[in-house]
């Protein structure tokens, strides 16, 4: 198994139970890592014990502890400032990667020098089956592909192409030209990352499962959804937008793309006349697909 250079970023708040899975599969790859942060968030669970034992197992796990807690959007943040790898994966403790994202990925990235993303096809399950994966279904071809900002952008317009974090590896230096994740947008702070870094720099799919996530009501955008504290993520994402310039303004109401921030991001912008310009026709076409697929 030959050396990455890939710097894994796996946050953990009591998830001990879940731990040993999650490194199973990072290990497993064909390609190994050059390293897997786990950041704990301060848990109140076995989760330091169980760290400890999977260190011993793989000594290329390297531990950091947060005093406090100090939630997940802070805690991915500082794995990214202490990454040392060219390329980011960002995982999640209670989630898990499949064989062959490591080897996939990088390849493709390898190919493609100035590529800010590769990613791969998202299955989920549900906590009580962990072992049974739905594929999430696509519209894309089942070929890879290439999309450049030009293309992605037509294609965020007319399809519900959506780039999952846990499935998706980045080039580091482009997620610190973005500052890292905004923790003002909570739960949407990495899917904002991902699209400013894919309308900038492309992104290379690859029709293959990458990555695992769980479906839990008790998740963190889960909880958010019921939560006051989402308007706030709404608005902040709003404000971060239009601090963007111009350009990247016109490019987020050009393709439609806030319609994958979900239902409640929609409500949130009819609420707001000074917001109704992102509201194309592809943006009305997308939450009917949404509506209609829900039901």
């Amino acid at each position: 198994m030959s050396m990455s250079d890939l710097s894994f970023i796996l946050p953990n708040y009591n998830h001990s139970a879940f731990l040993e899975t999650a490194c199973n599969a990072i290990f497993s790859q064909s390609i190994a890592p050059l390293e897997v942060l786990i950041i704990d968030d301060a848990s109140t669970d076995p989760s330091l014990k169980v760290i400890e034992t999977l260190q011993k197992k793989y000594p290329l796990i390297k531990t950091l502890q947060n005093k406090k807690n100090l939630g997940p959007v802070q805690t991915i943040n500082k794995g990214i400032k202490e990454a040392k790898g060219s390329y980011l994966a960002l995982g999640s403790a209670d989630d898990y990667i499949l064989p062959g994202f490591f080897e996939n990925a990088l390849e493709l990235l390898e190919k493609n020098p100035t590529l800010g993303i590769c990613t791969g096809k998202a299955t989920h399950f549900k906590a009580s089956n962990p072992s049974s994966l739905v594929i999430e279904k696509t519209s894309l071809p089942d070929k890879t592909h290439i999309f450049m900002p030009h293309a992605l952008k037509k294609l965020f317009k007319k399809s519900t192409f959506f780039i999952h974090t846990n499935c998706s590896i980045y080039r580091k230096k482009y997620i610190d030209e973005c500052g890292t994740l905004n923790p003002k947008l909570l739960s949407l702070c990495d899917w904002y990352i991902n699209c400013q870094i894919a309308l900038k720099y492309g992104v290379g799919y690859v029709p293959k499962p990458f990555g695992a996530f769980r479906l839990s009501s008790s998740s963190y955008s889960q909880a958010l959804k019921k939560s006051p504290a989402k308007n706030q993520m709404f608005q902040s994402l709003m404000d971060q937008i239009h601090s963007e310039g111009k350009e990247w303004t016109r490019t987020v109401k050009q393709s439609g793309l806030l319609a994958q921030a979900g239902i409640q991001m929609v409500l949130f912008l009819l609420k707001h006349p000074r917001y109704w310009s992102y509201f194309p026709k592809a943006f009305f076409k997308k939450c009917q697909f949404a509506l209609k697929h829900r039901s």
